[in-house]
Parts: structure tokens; sequence; C-alpha cells
């Protein structure tokens, strides 16, 4: 294998952070009691099973997070079902659908769609037409009248220019007081990502949509499906940390082995998604809430953009665990390569011996590399990541 004996660091290697670097993981937010009680939170979301995202109190894995998206891999199986793929140290781990929710406490069953798009007439090309995952949706006008909107405004300027919505262009201030708190809790640990929060994305609304209607909807679909978008985007922010601390669980129990001490849980660093109070004077906006701490000596920064009232048009981030690059100083040589997920056709035992074999040799590589190589990840992916040649 070349190695970049310049930089310190073989190319393998340099090649997997490359992908993550300067990405942030979004924790999600814990629910206080009372913002959930209000407002018939409590019984409609639990009617669809969606009291799981106020149900969610979890630390956060950030090695196991960078393990999982930098590897993560969905297909689908020949009977049109997802699979999810992902290698953890040198573990080749497949989950089906419905494992996937059952790990994550999420409901896997109901009406499945996926877009990132602002008009509801878009969930309409983005469902799956057959298979499993095939739904009777809704029309944009079910879930206009449904949600009882009141148009407010029909033009908006947007990059300095004046656009005139459509009716299926919804605006969060559109929504009654009782829904926009609903909308505020789904926003913030099933989207999350930033971007302009005074609009609804119609997925969201589809979701405020099954609420009202108690109809059930696939949760587990709808994350898959932006995980695999997050991890095509290099600059999108890493989704669902909480969650993904079940799935951690999950694995260090099924495979102990894995639990050798490279991973290490931290608090998280968003205080609790709670009822709005009086704002703050603006000299307070901007002071860290707290610091993270954990049984290490690893130092983790905290974030911006903590602040629980938005502005409309405001694009934020609620990526509330800094960028990955923080923790390179600290981690241990990964174990395992990029690799292209064989169908399942592919995958027989010969298959599995061999990508396991090459793994193990680049295991043994990389940690010659890690004794007389370099001292500092930090050091070293600073001259690999830099665009100027020496």
């Amino acid at each position: 294998m070349a190695k970049n004996r310049r930089n310190g660091i073989s190319p393998t290697i340099a090649k997997f952070y490359k992908s993550i670097e300067n990405r942030n993981i979004h924790e999600g937010r814990v629910v206080d009691q009372a913002y959930y009680k209000s407002n018939n939170i409590e019984r409609l979301f639990t009617n669809i099973r969606f009291d799981c995202l106020f149900k969610i109190n979890e630390p956060i894995v950030p090695r196991f997070i960078l393990d999982f998206y930098s590897q993560v891999t969905v297909q689908t199986d020949e009977y049109g079902y997802l699979v999810i793929s992902f290698m953890i140290q040198h573990e080749f781990i497949t989950l089906t659908l419905a494992q996937f929710g059952q790990i994550l406490k999420i409901p896997y069953n109901g009406q499945a769609v996926f877009t990132n798009e602002w008009d509801l007439a878009s969930l309409e090309y983005s469902q799956e037409t057959e298979g499993p995952y095939s739904t009777d949706l809704p029309t944009p006008d079910d879930i206009r009248r449904l949600l009882e909107l009141e148009r407010v405004m029909v033009d908006r300027t947007i990059k300095s220019q004046t656009v005139t919505l459509t009716p299926n262009q919804i605006l969060t201030k559109e929504l009654s007081p009782d829904m926009k708190q609903w909308e505020e809790l789904i926003r913030e640990n099933v989207f999350g990502l930033g971007g302009h929060r005074d609009h609804l994305p119609a997925c969201l609304a589809h979701m405020l949509y099954c609420v009202v209607a108690e109809e059930q909807y696939n949760l587990a679909y709808f994350f898959v499906k932006r995980i695999e978008c997050a991890r095509a985007n290099p600059t999108a922010n890493l989704p669902y940390g909480m969650f993904l601390t079940r799935l951690y669980r999950h694995i260090m129990e099924v495979y102990p082995h894995l639990d050798n001490g490279i991973y290490d849980i931290i608090d998280r660093v968003m205080r609790p998604f709670a009822l709005k109070q009086t704002r703050r004077p603006r000299s307070d906006r901007g002071k860290a809430r707290h610091s993270v701490s954990s049984s290490s000596s690893h130092h983790h920064g905290t974030s911006s953009h903590q602040h629980d009232d938005d502005d409309d048009d405001v694009e934020t981030s609620r990526a509330s665990t800094p960028s990955p690059t923080t923790y390179l100083n600290s981690l241990n040589p990964l174990n395992y390569q990029n690799y292209e997920m064989p169908s399942a056709s592919e995958q027989t035992d010969e298959t599995l011996f061999e990508r396991q074999t090459t793994l193990l040799n680049q295991t043994q590589e990389m940690h010659k590399e890690m004794r007389g190589g370099f001292k500092s990840f930090g050091k070293a992916l600073k001259g690999v990541f830099s665009k100027k040649k020496k």
C-alpha cells in the first residue's frame, strides 16, 4: 500500500477522513415534560407512535456516529425492502428496516415517502408506486384542509426577488398556535438540520397530517432516506445523534468484542426543548450553556445556534455537536476501508472471507503506520487536507 510519508498518513486513511471533514453531528433535543404534556401532544403523538420523539434522552457517542456514517449504505433487496449495511471496526453489519426501527424504537410501518422539497405536490412524485412501501398518500388539498391553514401572504421575497407562493407552499406562520408547537417538536428531532424555518417542508406537512388524521407514519423509512441523503451530501450535517446511541448499545451487546474502549460517551450540548420563555436580553444571548464533559481527557467544544427562538426566514443550524475534526486528535486508527456493497446475490461466504481478510491486513498496516508514522492525527490531517501543495 502506497504511503504519503511527507504527511505521515496513508492515502487510505486520508480518504476515510476526507468524507467527514467539517461535518456536524445533530444530536436531537430532549423534550421537557411540560412541553409534551401541553396542547394534546402526548395523546396525539402516542396514537401514531410519535411519542418516540419526546421519549428520547440519550448521550452522544461521536466516534460511533462517524464510524456509522463513513460506511453506511442503503440498498433494496429482491423483494423491494430496504436494507441498511455498515461496518463497525471489522464487523460487517446488515439490518432490515424493521430491525433498524425496532433498535431505534421508532415506528417502521405506515405511510412512507421522502422528499426534501417544499411544495406539497412533490410528495406524489417522490412516493414509491410499487413494492412494500407503496403508499396511498393524501392529496395537497387533503393536507391543507385537515391542517386548517390560513393563508397570510401570497408574495415572499427570496434573494431580493418577489416570488408568488403557490397554494402548496405552506409557511409555518399559517399553522395554528397548537399545531405550531407540534411542528417545532417534529422539526427538532426528525429534521433539525438547519435551513429556513419559516416554511413547512412537504414531508413535515405530511407528518402533521398523519398526527391529526391518526394515520400511522413510517418514521424508520424517513430516517433511513435522510441518512442516505446526508451521507451523499458532503456538506450536510449528520442527523439522529441520540437515536444512533441506541444502535451503538445494540451493537455492543451483540458484538461485545467491539466494546474495546475506543468509544467515548459524552454529554449533550443542547439544553432540553421547553415551552417558550420570556426572550432573554440580547446581551445574554450566545453565552455558552455549559461545557461538555466525558470520562476521558478528550476535549469537546460547544457549538453555536443553540437558541430556542428563531426569527422567520433565518437560516439556522441545529447541529449541536461540533465538527468531527474536533475529535480527530483523540481518535485511534480506524480498522476498515471504503467498499462497494455487494448485492444480496453476491454476498457469498467466499466474498465475505475475502473482504474480511483484506480488512484485517489493512488494520495491521494501519497500526504499523500509527506506531512509526505520526503522533497527532490533527497535524497529519492538516497536511493531507491542505490545498496548498508543498
